[in-house]
């Protein structure tokens, strides 16, 4: 029969503890997009991007992508500088065009690779691009230690949209 030694017992009863403690100290967000009612034609549904970066503007993680194909995840400019050219998985976060509308994007603070996200000071990148139509790119500031609801400005292919910060 197998037996643990007791100090390996506690070792391994604190690194559980801290894992329980880590998942359950994950902020969230919640995106809300309104992507414009344009009256153009002709009117192709927009590509979107939503990710977050480190103050230093690393990615961290990608929260949505919406394109139909990934051929076209080069038009999203500024997040293909970032992320699109790397080698990671958007499975998980990648969906189709949507039309005008308001849409709840809901991210759990965890990374593409399912790891929490540290808490801390983050930029908060939003890129709706349109087909014959035109470009919008906002970037906030946001702290996923403080709960908090910040304002986004959108000038074209998106409205004013929000996003809530629930910090634990």
């Amino acid at each position: 029969m197998f037996k643990i030694k007791p100090w390996l017992s506690i070792t391994l009863l604190v690194a559980a503890l801290f894992q329980i403690n880590a998942h359950a100290q994950s902020s969230r967000l919640e995106v809300e997009l309104t992507l414009a009612d344009l009256n153009v034609q002709p009117y192709h549904r927009p590509y979107v991007a939503v990710w977050l970066e480190t103050p230093e503007r690393k990615h961290v993680t990608t929260l949505a992508l919406w394109v139909q194909k990934a051929e076209w995840f080069k038009d999203l400019r500024q997040w293909w500088r970032k992320a699109g050219k790397s080698n990671a998985q958007f499975d998980g976060v990648s969906g189709a065009t949507k039309r005008a509308g308001t849409y709840t994007i809901s991210w759990d603070g965890k990374d593409l690779g399912g790891n929490p996200v540290q808490p801390g000071k983050y930029l908060l990148n939003i890129e709706v691009v349109r087909e014959e139509g035109g470009r919008d790119y906002s970037r906030v500031e946001l702290d996923l230690t403080q709960s908090e609801k910040i304002t986004i400005e959108g000038k074209n292919e998106f409205t004013t949209s929000f996003v809530t910060v629930s910090a634990r």
